[in-house]
Parts: structure tokens; sequence; C-alpha cells
């Protein structure tokens, strides 16, 4: 069975997701007081800060994460600004935090869940049947400090420069007629 973490922001996406994992039989919700030595993963649609802080405050938490869900960023435009995404501009450090971390994370980014019907079950999705995701593995840092590019997710994907740390990924593409189909037997 699955154990999984939810961090996700008061939203009626977000409550659809919270209601159809309640649903599966081979996942089941767990809190930060449930949690003993059990691997868990942690589904995040919303900012980074919770996560980061429980990255911070409950570090021996880290080694039982086996990979982080995260529905935001963007690997090509914004929603907040033309190049920042909403979930990572609104705690930029949290963000870079979380993913300057060693845990595994796997970035649903704006550019290619825009268009699904409900963009937070992306992850509900890929615990059922990853191979619906076309994924590859990059560094992603989060930019702090410019004026234009602020809250900016960066990815080495497209890029000549590679980063030292690759344990992220990207979803690059989704195969929409696996995913509907996926999503009508939840």
């Amino acid at each position: 069975m699955k154990k999984v973490l939810l961090s996700l922001e008061e939203s009626k996406d977000n409550q659809q997701l919270l209601s159809l994992i309640k649903k599966q039989s081979d996942i089941q919700l767990v809190d930060l007081a449930e949690i003993k030595d059990d691997k868990f993963t942690v589904i995040v649609n919303g900012p980074l800060t919770q996560l980061a802080d429980i990255l911070m405050t409950r570090y021996k938490l880290i080694s039982q994460i086996e990979e982080v869900l995260f529905v935001g960023g963007t690997d090509a435009y914004g929603d907040v600004t033309p190049v920042a995404e909403k979930n990572v501009y609104a705690d930029v450090f949290s963000a870079q935090q979380v993913f300057l971390s060693t845990v595994k994370i796997v970035m649903f980014g704006l550019n290619v869940t825009e268009d699904l019907q409900n963009r937070a079950l992306a992850p509900l999705v890929y615990l059922k049947e990853p191979s619906v995701f076309v994924k590859e593995q990059c560094g992603i840092y989060v930019e702090t400090k410019g004026k234009v590019t602020y809250g900016k997710t960066v990815t080495d994907v497209y890029s000549d420069f590679q980063f030292e740390d690759h344990h992220c990924e990207i979803i690059l593409d989704i195969d929409i007629e696996k995913y509907n189909s996926i999503i009508k037997t939840l």
C-alpha cells in the first residue's frame, strides 16, 4: 500500500483530488504524527512552504520520502509573471530550498498540465500509471533574485549547461488518451 502525505491549498480541484484519493484501496493518507519509519510519497499542489518547513525541522524524514509529486513550476511560461508559475512564485525561497534538497521531485509543470481538466489529479494518475507521462531527469533551481525572472523554475533539460545534481524529474508530455481513461476509472 502506498502511503501519501498531502500538502494542498484549499481549492475545488484539490478537494476533488482528496476525494478520489480516499476512494483508492491501494493508497493510504498519512499525517506527520502517524509516520514512524515508513516510506511515503508527498503530493504538493500549492506553495512548497509546508514541505520546506518539514525538511528543515524534521530532517530525519528526508530519508523516508520516496518522492515529491509537485504540481507547479514551469519550464516555459508562467501564469503569475511571463516566466513564473503561482505555486513557486508564492514562496520562491521555500521552493528553492525543496529543489536544492536531496529529495526526489517529480514536477508537473504548468506548460504540460494546464490543458488538463483538473491538473491537481496528475499526481494521482502518476501513482496509478507512471507510463502515461514522458519525463526526464534533470536539475531544477528557482530564480530568487532576478527582477524579470523572479520565481522562474530553471531546468537544464534543454541547456548545454548541466547542473551537478539531477535528483528531479520533469514531466515533458502526457498521453492524454491514457490519462483520461485512467481518470474515468478513479
